[in-house]
């Protein structure tokens, strides 16, 4: 902006140099004057309103940027948080995927063993039989996507409490696939249907 300013005083000199190589009437020179200086009024005050914008520009990235200091602490308190829930589990004596579901640093909530034995089929064939020894990985974070196993139905899928705890949200997942699932009661093991988040 500062080099704008310092131009337009050139422009002038210029302008006047012009007028004098073409022998311009002294009118034809004040004419030429005057149309510079009101453009030179132009550009300034263009000036003026560029400073404002940037002030306020800069003003809201100055008031926005404690609320960026606060989510970036937010981050990190949710980053230690979730390093606390474990990955693996070594099966014990005497547990059960409900009791492991339930433990406070698993899900603290029973009801979530399906997605203990879903994330571990590898291992488990029966979920009534697991064994002291056995390392389950546990999943943790929000899923995007579901394997179908024997007994799905979408319904059944949508009130997981992992997916949306709610069976009524089953048209979400049928509406998200609707190129793989032609008969929303008819699903297959081994189809794996996306589940939307938004």
């Amino acid at each position: 902006m500062k080099r704008i300013l310092w131009i337009l005083p050139m422009l002038l000199v210029v302008s006047w140099a012009h007028a004098e190589e073409k022998k311009l009437t002294e009118e034809e020179a004040l004419q030429q004057l005057q149309g510079c200086q009101s453009e030179l009024q132009q550009v300034q005050a263009q000036v003026q309103r560029l400073e404002a914008e940037l002030q306020q520009v800069q003003n809201q990235i100055n008031a926005l940027t404690p609320k960026k200091q606060s989510i970036q602490q937010e981050i990190e308190n949710l980053k230690a948080e979730i390093a606390k829930y474990p990955s693996e589990y070594t099966v014990q004596r005497g547990d059960y995927l409900s009791k492991i579901a339930g433990m406070r640093y698993i899900y603290n909530n029973p009801k979530a063993w399906p997605r203990i034995y879903r994330a571990n089929r590898d291992k488990i064939k029966d979920p009534n039989l697991i064994y002291p020894g056995w390392v389950l990985y546990i999943p943790h974070g929000i899923e995007k996507s579901i394997e179908v196993i024997p007994g799905d139905n979408l319904w059944k899928i949508a009130g997981f409490s992992w997916i949306y705890n709610n069976p009524r949200l089953w048209t979400r997942i049928y509406e998200a696939n609707r190129d793989k699932i032609r008969d929303p009661d008819l699903i297959y093991p081994g189809q794996v249907l996306e589940i939307p988040r938004d």
